[in-house]
């Protein structure tokens, strides 16, 4: 049975689910000591920033904790937007990501429908203006 939406966000740490990890989440392993080998147990976590990034889509800015990665991630695909429509469910693993998306895809339909309405209108009076001049 595969996972939905939900269930992915929720297999990852909480804190994650918070921000933009870009896949990103905490490590543990060993700290071998240089001398007699001894080891003892540590932690890896993601270098976590909270920063404001601005949104064309939305036309406001946003304030979200970002992992370095995700910022290098963001960059390269051209912007928050781009970032959040093209990056997989799974390697988003974000209930912000996810909410930033589905706000980024409803505001875009939303042009998208009065472009369409408006068009028409205008083209219309651009014709009746020209035939009477």
């Amino acid at each position: 049975m595969p996972l939905g939406v939900s269930q992915v966000a929720r297999a990852v740490m909480g804190r994650s689910r918070r921000g933009l990890f870009g896949g990103k989440r905490i490590l543990s392993g060993n700290k071998v000591s240089e001398d007699g080998g001894n080891k003892s147990r540590r932690v890896w976590k993601p270098n976590v920033q909270k920063t404001t990034l601005y949104s064309n889509a939305l036309e406001r800015n946003v304030q979200l904790k970002v992992t370095a990665y995700a910022l290098r991630c963001i960059d390269k695909a051209g912007g928050l937007d781009r970032y959040l429509l093209k990056t997989p469910d799974q390697e988003l693993a974000s209930d912000t990501g996810l909410k930033l998306r589905s706000e980024i895809i409803a505001k875009r339909q939303l042009q998208r429908a009065t472009q369409q309405n408006v068009l028409p209108f205008a083209a219309s009076t651009q014709l009746v203006t020209s035939e009477h001049m």
